[in-house]
């Protein structure tokens, strides 16, 4: 009778474990599903119309601030940028702002104002040494 107690409580601890598992994987698959993930978009998909009424001046012209180009191809060059990339420069550079001041103000990660930043200056820089090889 030892024998058969022992295998049992083997059976019993096996089941038990498998059980434990089971309502774990369950818990966790019932979590995953009532998850709500917030769906990302970038700024350049976002619609103007869904902007903020007191700060629509400055998506609609963000050369507003006053400063000028020193040179006219640099002017050329950033007009030809999306226009949420000329906002991110005017932001960082003429307003002196911190990345996370424009993330904060624009509704988006820190990293989304470093990656537009990084791909707009590329593109300058693009931009002028294209013209400067057509000269």
């Amino acid at each position: 009778m030892n024998h058969q107690q022992d295998y049992d409580d083997v059976l019993r601890a096996r089941f038990t474990k498998w059980l434990d598992i089971v309502i774990y994987r369950a818990k966790l698959k019932y979590l995953r599903k009532m998850d709500t993930k917030l769906e990302t978009i970038s700024i350049e998909e976002l619609p103007e119309s869904s902007l903020p009424a007191y700060e629509e001046s400055l998506y609609r012209n963000p050369l507003k601030t006053e400063f000028d180009f020193e040179e006219e191809r640099l002017a050329n060059a950033f007009m030809k940028l999306p226009m949420k990339r000329q906002q991110i420069l005017t932001m960082l550079f003429v307003e002196e702002k911190m990345p996370e001041e424009i993330a904060k103000a624009l509704n988006c990660s820190t990293q989304h104002v470093y990656d537009q930043k990084y791909q707009a200056l590329k593109k300058l820089r693009l931009e002028l040494s294209e013209e400067v090889d057509d000269l």
